[in-house]
């Protein structure tokens, strides 16, 4: 019976410990029925309450009792406000804040995760816990925001259009500087050779070994496999190599230096891979090996 006694004054006393902890982390917060943990840290009692449909504008972090890798420093985000998937969970605290107001929030890790990815990682356990802290800048409605959406397109559109019309007076404007009086290919690429090659000639389907330094007009260095110090290797006419690279290289034999200056048709165009729009491109390569055949793969 003694024995007894000890096994259930120690269960107790695990069970006691657990209870005493949560309970200190919670100190504070108030319980919702859906089991969400909420304190409002800054509060603005004149400020108006969300409500389903409306989009959020937030500055959110994230702190994880479980795993340091699921911790993210304040950040900007625009939610919209939807129905709770799952009781306590992120749309339930977005609800309970006013316009200007912070809180912090636990929300249970599992639940988080099973909706979110469909799965629960290891690291959490049936205590984990989701610490969000939000600060709810901003509501808009569905329609403030679409009319702020089509306004933010329109000014993009506008941008767009003025960066295709500068394109060519900047390009004139950096051949006369530059001196260069070779004229542009077909397709627009200038192509200077500044050491002919006396190698194997590029071709289509061949892996080329290159040195490269990729600049803008301006001289802003924005790619180099010289300070990478390891050159590059590609396949000719592969689709995954600007154009102007491409149609550069073929006219090039091992051993050959050239600068190629490649406007945005050839390019990027209207912007990607983080490179503004119109913007013409200069890079001088160095071809050092042509090696062998590959077989292209297009996509239909």
């Amino acid at each position: 019976m003694k024995k007894l006694s000890f096994v259930a004054f120690a269960i107790s006393a695990v069970i006691l410990t657990f209870t005493a902890c949560g309970e200190k982390r919670f100190r504070g917060f108030t319980k919702t029925k859906t089991g969400l943990y909420y304190k409002i840290t800054t509060k603005n009692d004149k400020g108006k309450s969300p409500k389903e449909g409306d989009y959020l504008y937030l500055e959110v972090s994230v702190e994880a009792d479980f795993d340091s890798t699921f911790t993210f420093p304040p950040q900007k985000e625009i939610q919209k406000l939807m129905p709770s998937s799952f009781n306590g969970d992120i749309n339930e605290a977005y609800s309970l804040l006013k316009e200007g107001e912070e809180g912090e929030f636990y929300i249970k890790a599992d639940s988080f995760f099973l909706k979110l990815w469909g799965t629960i990682p290891d690291s959490v356990k049936p205590e984990s816990m989701l610490l969000f802290k939000i600060k709810l800048e901003e509501i808009k409605s569905a329609e403030e925001f679409e009319q702020e959406m089509a306004q933010k397109r329109k000014e993009h559109e506008a941008m767009l259009e003025k960066k295709k019309e500068e394109e060519p007076t900047l390009l004139a404007a950096y051949i006369a500087e530059q001196k260069i009086t070779v004229k542009p290919t077909v397709s627009g690429l200038y192509y200077v050779e500044t050491l002919k090659g006396k190698g194997v000639k590029a071709e289509k389907g061949k892996e080329v070994t290159i040195h490269f330094v990729g600049k803008f007009l301006d001289g802003t260095v924005f790619n180099s496999s010289i300070d990478r110090g390891e050159p590059m290797t590609l396949v000719l006419g592969d689709g995954m190599t600007p154009p102007g690279i491409t149609e550069g290289l073929l006219l090039m034999k091992e051993g050959g230096k050239a600068t190629l200056i490649i406007p945005s048709a050839l390019a990027f165009g209207d912007g990607g891979r983080n490179f503004p729009p119109y913007a013409t491109l200069v890079f001088d390569i160095e071809l050092i090996k042509v090696g062998k055949n590959t077989e292209i793969q297009t996509l239909n």
